[in-house]
């Protein structure tokens, strides 16, 4: 069989694709692939932040349409940039076993994070909960892949650190930058980080027979009950909602988190249930942090780029 596969042209793109790859072959030895690179729309402006595109999907639109158009059979994603509603006809296929999601601070620790030091990212969440934490730092936002990121470091940017994702670093074998992991519980990570998710088309029953041979269980219904909650809260990728599941005792255990834009308000959710019931923990937790005022928490987001913000719900 041969498979065509739609990615990105980034070096972590890349790595994550290969990965893939290499796990088909593990159990489908006689599979064959070829590549069909595509610049997506983040991939063509380097300039504008996340938010500031204005649409939902921007590492992803391209490829859904390459996939409807049966260009590609499948595309790997981070599924953190993954939107959680899909085109019509399209399924998240499969998820493989997850990496680290936490994320991490590269050049200075938090402890030396002195006022006034500089810290770059290119995420909401992540500039508000650093914020939190260091109220008297200035955030930079930065864009761009994993090198040029780390490149700022004590660069002609200056900054003083950065904020990056442990599973990126590690696909790419660039773990040693890692100067400190986040502790998830009070910096938690965006929804799907970590994991990797493997778009296909509904009806192409071959392929999705040799996706359901690399799903990890106990990843997918993370993603799973992670996904659930963000959809029910009506927030894309790029606002300020964080997240942290583990297992305790065989039960999934979801940790969410809210932060406002400037990091002075946190509203926070814990919850547990069976792994069956993943997507009904998500759903209950985005209730919870509702009830708990984290929407209007994301209302003022919005608000402050000009959209307007519909709590979903169940």
């Amino acid at each position: 069989m041969h498979i065509k596969i739609g990615t990105r042209r980034s070096p972590l793109a890349m790595a994550q694709t290969n990965y893939v790859i290499g796990l088909i072959k593990a159990k489908h030895p006689e599979t064959e692939f070829s590549l069909h690179p595509i610049a997506t729309i983040a991939d063509k402006d380097r300039v504008s932040e996340f938010h500031q595109f204005g649409i939902i999907g921007v590492f992803s639109t391209e490829h859904e349409e390459q996939l409807v158009s049966r260009e590609v059979d499948i595309v790997v994603h981070s599924l953190k940039d993954l939107p959680t509603t899909l085109r019509e006809g399209l399924v998240l296929a499969a998820v493989p076993e997850r990496e680290d999601a936490r994320d991490v601070l590269c050049g200075a620790t938090l402890d030396n994070l002195k006022p006034g030091a500089k810290v770059g990212t290119g995420s909401l969440r992540r500039r508000a909960q650093i914020m939190s934490l260091c109220p008297d730092i200035e955030v930079v936002p930065i864009r761009g892949n994993v090198g040029p990121r780390l490149a700022k470091i004590d660069g002609e940017h200056g900054l003083d650190a950065v904020i990056l994702a442990q599973a990126g670093l590690q696909r790419l074998g660039l773990a040693g930058a890692t100067t400190e992991l986040l502790d998830p519980r009070f910096f938690p990570h965006a929804v799907g980080q970590g994991a990797l998710g493997i778009e296909a088309r509904g009806d192409d029953a071959d392929v999705l027979t040799i996706l359901k041979d690399i799903e990890d269980p106990k990843a997918r219904a993370e993603v799973d009950c992670e996904r659930a909650m963000l959809h029910a809260l009506g927030a894309g990728c790029s606002l300020p909602v964080g997240v942290c599941t583990s297992w305790k005792d065989g039960r999934l255990v979801l940790h969410a988190q809210i932060t406002s834009l400037d990091g002075k308000e946190r509203i926070v959710a814990t919850q547990e249930d069976i792994a069956e019931r993943a997507v009904e923990l998500g759903l209950a937790t985005a209730e919870t942090l509702r009830l708990r005022g984290g929407v209007a928490i994301l209302e003022s987001s919005y608000r402050s780029f000009g959209g307007h913000f519909k709590f979903v719900g169940a």
